[in-house]
């Protein structure tokens, strides 16, 4: 996708600093734009659509464009928060808080999440528990983009852990959990370090990281999935999932399989709640994955109307 540092810091002065009625407006513009520009991110975004709508490719098309444009939205949204002159942002917490919970259990947390909504806003979310959170994240291809990106989150008063870094941050992140921190890692990325799993996700195997589930395997603190969709102008809701223990006997492939795929089903759920949101800008499921007969049925979504 058309990137670049100069572009991050052009979008957030448009995020913190233009007008009320171009911050409503340019997300819209930017999201065609780019919709039509990155046309290999535009073909994996509607060959996802529609394995996750079950649909055909035109309605899949469509879906594929307004989910460019709930991306814009989100990280719009998400730099205005970060910037001075941020305004403040709605953000509707759970009825039931498994994270605080396990907070207040002293286990610690390894929290799960997807590239759903803002990601950033649930990390936002999850500093107010009072605890230190550490987010694990993917090294972005240019190195000032990366510096730039490092600085935001740091602002925002969490440790960024890169997950190509050594067997030692490992280490770092089970001794953090230890002393009864969080420690946040993105499951429907199946890069860096540690093993991956294909699992049935919405009809086919597709490939989720074991790392976070051996993580707490060792530091025996539970998985929670967490998970921020956007509802609104400002506006976002903060999903925190059932809590999963991770036995000792997960060591076994088999049984490692079952605990990731209680997780899984709860990203599976999410998905098809806000499906526009889910932000996969490459093929999510292996070119050679063959369908099971168990196909994705159409998601309970919200409905289509224009929001901004």
């Amino acid at each position: 996708m058309l990137d670049g540092v100069w572009l991050r810091k052009l979008a957030y002065l448009g995020s913190a600093y233009a007008p009320e009625w171009f911050k409503r407006g340019s997300p819209y513009a930017i999201a065609a734009l780019i919709f039509a520009l990155a046309k290999e991110r535009r073909r994996a975004t509607v060959r996802n659509m529609e394995r996750v709508l079950g649909s055909d490719r035109f309605t899949a098309h469509g879906a594929a464009l307004r989910m460019f444009a709930e991306f814009a939205f989100c990280t719009s949204e998400t730099m205005e928060a970060y910037s001075p002159r941020a305004t403040e942002m709605r953000i509707d917490p759970p009825p039931e808080d498994a994270v605080l919970d396990a907070i207040a259990a002293g286990r610690g947390a390894v929290v799960v999440t997807g590239h759903i909504g803002s990601w950033d806003i649930a990390a936002k979310g999850l500093r107010g528990k009072q605890c230190n959170v550490h987010v694990v994240m993917g090294r972005e291809a240019d190195p000032a983009t990366q510096e730039f990106v490092e600085q935001s989150r740091t602002r925002s008063g969490v440790n960024v852990i890169l997950s190509d870094a050594s067997v030692f941050s490992s280490l770092g992140l089970v001794r953090a959990l230890q002393r009864n921190e969080i420690v946040a890692i993105q499951l429907d990325r199946a890069a860096g370090a540690g093993g991956v799993r294909m699992l049935p996700f919405l009809g086919a195997p597709a490939p989720f990281p074991s790392g976070p589930f051996v993580l707490a395997r060792l530091a025996g603190a539970p998985v929670i999935p967490v998970f921020a969709p956007r509802v609104g102008r400002r506006h976002y809701a903060l999903k925190i999932g059932r809590p999963v223990d991770v036995p000792r006997g997960a060591r076994d492939p088999a049984v490692l399989d079952g605990v990731m795929l209680e997780v899984v089903r709860q990203l599976e759920a999410v998905v098809r709640r806000y499906p526009w949101q889910w932000f996969q800008f490459q093929p999510f499921w292996p070119e050679t994955a063959e369908a099971t007969p168990e196909e994705a049925a159409p998601p309970q979504a919200d409905a289509p109307g224009r929001r901004s």
